[in-house]
């Protein structure tokens, strides 16, 4: 594919390519002009399948950069790419042609790939319209005669096949035959005001054919002066009856106004109908509930099973979501996976309960698409008009940050909008947007926490452990960017970062001479998915010349359960190029022993939570020596984390676990630090090991 990117932000631009790269099953190619008229010289010569546009540029600005674009490049789709959602330049900007229109801000991988793939789709869609309603208008017209008192004097063949009536069947009628009722009489005094003002009038006219059949037609009427003495002798009426094409506009108005994929209303629709809603609440004094809906763990779904089964499940999402609401309620696709509700005429809150709840019970069932059962939930967010805030500009916003909230209080629930949840979503907007320029600017960085041997107190291994500093808000919880990197996709390319950085360091000890050890990287299942993941680290050991067996790739219990197949083809991928593999938190998932020893892994990894109340819990006690057995019969390695005193060591060597990974040691700490750490281990008490 063919793609013209018109951006001249530098990090905008960079964030496009990546996004374009992510899951991309077709080769795309990229020609980036930061200048609108360097992009319309490459047209001269060039030809693309599509191009993302943004509105702001050096040498063009607004709704007059996409109309000098289109009118120089009429049949290429363009995406418009901006800054803000102002509902007032989208509806502009689809009425002007744009095929759809993205804010920065919410734009992910899934997201962009398919609006390209939706707007070549509709652009392919709407020239064929267009063509067939340019046929339409230039077959032959039907044309009419008749004298100054308007009786019929003669007709054409195109006539009489439109009409349905032969030529004798007309000559001395009047056009009164072919009145269809639906004007009323002010409509006809006023086309016979102008006609004989202007000598001239041109519409549309809807007629009725012999059969009783009602059509459109585009009327030309003109008034025919005698010769001799200037009065009007003759009027010639020229029509093209334009059924086809009055079609062809309610289907380019349905294409403007509704998602193709599931034929729900789109953000422009929902936008006019959530319009409409708030003048109603205001007529009649009551009230409407705007909800907010997001998909738990499509993601997940769309990246493992394709794209192709992840639009199958959001067509039937969109069927159940249909039996869920009234016919005076709208139902809406905003893009994506996400989807929103108007409630009308709501006289009480339970009401809105009452759906929300029933949504949630309606998405929870099994889903079978593809060949394939599939389960996703979801998170909804609600608010009111009137509420806390009547700015109805607000309300779409209010609902997702309620949503958010959902997703934070375990997904799968309903919240509604309060007041104080602003300032939450403005810190989560700032830590999306400083997230998405860290990778940029190198504000990443590698913590490793060392693994020791418990027979020789060696340290044998190191976990590499991501940390962010972010110059606006200091160093950043783990915890609080990771489900952002996974939430947004940036998960990939950061992960793709820290394998290669962890590597490299661990090149690095090796050169300068310290003994080889494990370099445990984790892996987020969007990592683990990725159809090209065992080629790209093949590709980093390559070009490092590492040996691949240092390297160990940590995966959860709950990414290889959730497609068994795919994993074990995965990890046998892995396994062939000599890479290890762990499972990390061992025992806290849900996986099953009889597929366990398809797996082909090296390490089970217990859960710091087992290790934290050792030995004092019996519990935990019995499910720590439960794993390390496992393992020890499994004929795998053994990692115990978490651990922070020396009764826990204790327990854990009692037990034979092989390696040992906690504060006890070492917090996770710079690689200079580890450096220094090897070359002083040795001298540490041994009561230590």
């Amino acid at each position: 594919m063919k793609i013209l990117v018109i951006e001249d932000h530098k990090p905008d631009a960079i964030l496009l390519r990546e996004l374009l790269s992510e899951n991309s099953s077709d080769p795309i190619h990229l020609f980036h002009f930061k200048r609108l008229g360097d992009a319309l010289e490459a047209l001269k010569t060039r030809e693309f399948d599509i191009a993302l546009l943004d509105l702001s540029l050096p040498d063009a600005f607004g709704q007059e950069t996409f109309r000098r674009l289109n009118r120089v490049a009429p049949s290429l789709p363009i995406i418009v790419l901006t800054g803000i959602d102002d509902r007032d330049l989208v509806m502009d900007l689809a009425q002007a042609g744009a095929q759809d229109y993205l804010v920065k801000s919410e734009l992910s991988s899934g997201l962009l790939h398919r609006s390209l793939h939706y707007a070549i789709e509709r652009k392919r869609t709407e020239l064929k319209l267009r063509l067939a309603a340019t046929v339409f208008e230039s077959t032959l017209e039907g044309i009419m005669i008749t004298d100054a008192k308007t009786n019929i004097i003669s007709v054409n063949e195109a006539f009489c096949e439109i009409t349905g009536y032969g030529t004798e069947e007309i000559i001395g009628c009047t056009p009164a035959m072919f009145e269809s009722e639906r004007h009323s009489k002010a409509f006809f005094r006023q086309l016979w005001d102008i006609l004989n003002k202007t000598g001239q009038w041109r519409g549309e006219i809807w007629n009725r054919r012999k059969s009783g059949e009602v059509f459109p037609a585009w009327v030309n009427i003109s008034a025919v002066p005698n010769i001799a003495d200037d009065k009007i002798g003759h009027y010639v009426a020229v029509f093209t009856e334009i059924t086809e094409l009055k079609l062809s506009e309610e289907r380019l108005n349905y294409l403007a106004h509704h998602d193709p994929l599931t034929g729900l209303p789109n953000r422009l629709l929902f936008q006019d109908r959530l319009a409409q809603g708030i003048l109603q609440a205001q007529r009649g004094k009551s009230m409407i509930a705007v909800m907010f809906l997001d998909l738990d763990r499509f993601k997940l779904i769309n990246d493992t099973l394709g794209h192709p089964i992840g639009d199958e499940l959001l067509v039937a999402v969109a069927e159940r979501l249909r039996r869920c609401a009234r016919e005076t309620d709208t139902i809406a696709r905003l893009g994506g996976d996400e989807f929103a509700v108007i409630l009308s005429s709501m006289t009480r809150e339970e009401d809105v309960e009452h759906v929300a709840q029933k949504i949630i019970q309606a998405l929870s069932s099994v889903f079978c698409v593809g060949g394939h059962e599939v389960f996703v939930t979801t998170s909804i967010g609600i608010t009111f008009y009137p509420g806390l805030n009547n700015d109805r500009s607000k309300l779409l916003e209010q609902a997702d940050v309620a949503m958010y909230h959902a997703k934070k209080h375990g997904r799968n629930n309903y919240q509604y909008y309060t007041a104080d949840m602003n300032a939450a979503a403005y810190e989560r907007l700032m830590l999306e947007t400083n997230l998405r320029r860290a990778l940029e600017r190198e504000e990443f960085r590698l913590y490793y926490q060392p693994q020791i041997d418990v027979q020789t107190g060696v340290v044998t291994g190191v976990e590499a452990l991501i940390r962010w500093q972010s110059p606006e808000l200091g160093l950043v919880s783990p915890g609080e960017f990771i489900p952002l990197l996974e939430e947004t996709g940036l998960i990939v390319p950061v992960g793709e970062w820290v394998i290669e950085t962890a590597c490299r360091q661990m090149k690095e000890w090796l050169d300068a001479g310290y003994a080889a050890m494990t370099m445990a990287v984790n892996l987020s299942a969007r990592q683990f998915h990725q159809v090209d993941l065992v080629e790209k680290i093949a590709q980093i050991l390559q070009e490092l010349s590492l040996p691949p067996e240092l390297l160990e790739l940590e995966l959860t219990e709950s990414m290889v359960m959730e497609s068994v197949d795919s994993a074990i083809e995965i990890l046998h991928k892995l396994k062939r190029m000599g890479v290890k593999v762990a499972i990390d938190d061992f025992g806290t998932g849900v996986s099953s022993l009889g597929y366990l020893k398809h797996f082909p892994i090296d390490t089970l990894k217990i859960s710091h939570d087992f290790v934290l109340n050792l030995p004092r819990d019996s519990v935990d006690a019995s499910i720590a020596s439960a794993v390390i057995n496992l393992a020890r019969n499994m004929q795998l390695s053994s990692v115990a984390e978490g651990v922070e005193n020396s009764e826990q060591m204790d327990f854990l060597c009692a037990q034979d676990c092989e390696r040992l990974q906690g504060y006890l040691f070492s917090r996770p700490v710079p690689a200079e630090k580890i450096a220094e750490l090897l070359g002083t281990w040795q001298a540490m008490p041994k009561k230590s090991r």
